[in-house]
């Protein structure tokens, strides 16, 4: 069923003019990874703390499953499953790891999903248009023929959960912060995030992994989805530190910005974050093996772009009032 599906929209692909193919292609880039990241700091930094944190949680701990899942599952993608399928060439290159579940439709559906959850009361076509967003980045994973359609509803109700725990674990921090004020729960929380994050990179570096050979070409490469598996584990603890950081030392608001406020802090957001991204980066892997120097590099770019930056937006503030 799932193949037939996939070779209905592939006849379907190979019928419409190259440019239909080519935007979805630039279309699904999106859901990489980068982008989404760069759009809930955003709204983190300039037009909603809570929706950017809901987001982030959101985001972070959803790609850190996703990937989790990739590895204990090992499932190959639809063109090694059945050669009659022929994905885009355009997307081969960032489909080389294992397929299911989609983490498009985990990253796009959880981020712009927080948003969409978020939004659903107050601004209801922000609801809509992310929606389409979602079910479009679905409907282009299938498209490309990169993933099946189980790799992309499991991803989206992936996304849901995490969504509903986002959901949860705020308001339980929010009861907590009331009820209980200084309370230590959140440190709690930041402890059992880093061990679990710490098991799974162990567990992702120790397993076997299928050693499947056509033609003398290893049809996945181990060290392409323990890189993936490495980067989700740094974001999503680097996320909760960076979280408990500004709670307890920052406390920066998005209440009451001016136009001009939020110009300054989105261009020295990107500045900052965009230099920790790069150079972090090249730091690490100077130093250390490449799977540890992408996951060192993730968690302390997340920790400066939930942390630090905010930090720096209440310096610049404080100076100018």
């Amino acid at each position: 069923m799932d193949i037939s599906y996939l070779l209905t929209l592939q006849d379907l692909r190979m019928s419409l003019p190259g440019f239909v193919e080519t935007i979805l292609e630039y279309y699904s880039k999106i859901g990489d990874g980068p982008i989404l990241a760069v759009l809930v700091l955003v709204v983190y930094w300039c037009v909603s703390k809570r929706a950017g944190q809901f987001a982030l949680i959101a985001f972070a701990s959803c790609n850190f499953i996703s990937q989790l899942l990739k590895n204990i599952l090992c499932v190959y993608r639809p063109w090694i499953r059945d050669t009659s399928i022929i994905p885009a060439q355009g997307s081969i290159e960032g489909a080389a790891g294992y397929s299911f579940p989609s983490g498009h439709t985990t990253g796009t559906g959880s981020a712009l999903g927080s948003f969409a959850w978020y939004a659903r009361k107050e601004h209801k076509w922000v609801t809509v248009v992310c929606a389409i967003a979602i079910l479009l980045m679905m409907f282009s994973r299938n498209f490309l023929g990169v993933h099946t359609p189980q790799d992309v509803l499991v991803g989206l109700v992936l996304a849901i959960v995490m969504i509903a725990v986002a959901n949860v674990f705020l308001k339980w921090i929010d009861r907590c912060d009331k009820e209980k004020p200084g309370h230590n729960k959140d440190i709690i929380v930041m402890v059992v995030v880093l061990v679990v994050c710490a098991a799974s990179v162990a567990f992702v570096d120790l397993k076997a992994y299928p050693m499947d050979y056509v033609n003398g070409t290893l049809l996945v490469d181990p060290e392409v989805m323990q890189k993936g598996s490495f980067e989700a584990a740094g974001l999503f603890a680097g996320a909760v530190i960076g979280w408990v950081l500004e709670r307890r030392l920052v406390g920066f608001t998005t209440d009451n910005l001016t136009k001009r406020m939020v110009g300054i802090r989105f261009v020295v957001g990107i500045i900052i974050f965009g230099g920790a991204y790069l150079g972090f980066d090249v730091l690490f892997k100077a130093i250390m093996p490449y799977n540890w120097a992408k996951l060192c590099a993730m968690l302390v770019v997340a920790i400066v772009a939930v942390f630090v930056v905010p930090l720096v937006f209440n310096r610049i503030e404080k100076r100018k009032k």
